[in-house]
């Protein structure tokens, strides 16, 4: 019978990294944001523009990865 095992450095490194993300939430939630707050509202809407170019790059980028991993099933004999 064979097994698939994740490697502990990955786990760690990926306990890490959520630990990190949460911590980071938490610690800047009441910060604000002085250079947001800053821009004039041409800035804003070139910012708002980029922002959902980005956007469709990235979920373009995981509908992409989706069917690739449904074509080729690359964990398959997991």
């Amino acid at each position: 019978m064979t097994y698939c095992e994740i490697s502990t450095h990955l786990a760690y490194g990926m306990a890490i990294y959520v630990f990190a993300s949460i911590f980071y939430l938490i610690f800047t939630r009441n910060i604000g944001t002085p250079f947001n707050d800053s821009l004039t509202s041409q800035q804003i809407i070139i910012k708002n523009k980029s922002a959902g170019t980005r956007r469709r790059i990235f979920y373009s980028g995981i509908a992409i990865g989706c069917v690739l991993s449904f074509l080729f099933k690359p964990f398959k004999k997991c």
